[in-house]
């Protein structure tokens, strides 16, 4: 299944806003993807009103609220035919919490399940639930439901690599562009940059 340019543009463009952030406050390069996080925002400004419907259209999903679960259907569509990758997305919600139908309905398959009130039960179900879909590497989820939590939506990437060659350390300190005077512990391999790939 393609992902269309709109989708691509949109999850990067989320990527960048959480890099700048992320290196504003921290100080330290950062290296991760929104393709995780992206899904469930779509999902929940999809089922929502009001301005919980508009704002992450405006920003974090970057896309009209009409158009976002589908959006969201179709890049998890793509990354699940994806070798290598192991993905879930998850909603849990307590059990007097009204969820519109047709929205629930559109949800992936074993997506919902229940928040029961009891904090120590519920972060275990996550966790099984992320070990799971993930054939392992997922081992804990970093969120930890209160009694009081009436929801809470999960997406549980895992990706496995094979590399051609082993690695050694060897030092690099820029001396120009956005990581200068940095130290960068760059890896190689038998005088050759190493590559990946999936299994």
């Amino acid at each position: 299944m393609p992902v269309t340019k709109a989708t691509i543009r949109a999850v990067t463009e989320l990527t960048a806003r959480r890099a700048q952030a992320s290196d504003a406050a921290a100080g330290d390069g950062t290296v991760f993807s929104a393709a995780g996080a992206w899904p469930p925002l779509a999902f929940l400004a999809d089922g929502a009103d009001g301005p919980a419907r508009t704002e992450p259209a405006d920003g974090a999903v970057g896309l009209p609220a009409d158009d976002a679960a589908g959006t969201a259907r179709e890049l998890l569509g793509a990354t699940g035919t994806m070798r290598g990758l192991d993905s879930a997305l998850g909603l849990r919600t307590k059990r007097t919490l009204q969820l519109r139908e047709r929205w629930e309905a559109g949800l992936p398959a074993e997506a919902h399940g229940v928040l029961t009130g009891d904090p120590a039960a519920c972060k275990g179900a996550l966790d099984a639930w992320a070990v799971k879909r993930t054939r392992g590497p997922t081992g804990e989820m970093p969120v930890a439901p209160a009694k009081d939590t009436e929801m809470v939506p999960a997406r549980a990437p895992a990706m496995r690599t094979n590399w051609l060659r082993r690695f050694w350390g060897h030092p690099v300190t820029p001396e120009t562009g956005p990581w200068v005077d940095r130290d960068s512990p760059r890896r190689r391999s038998s005088g050759k940059w190493a590559s990946a790939r999936r299994r």
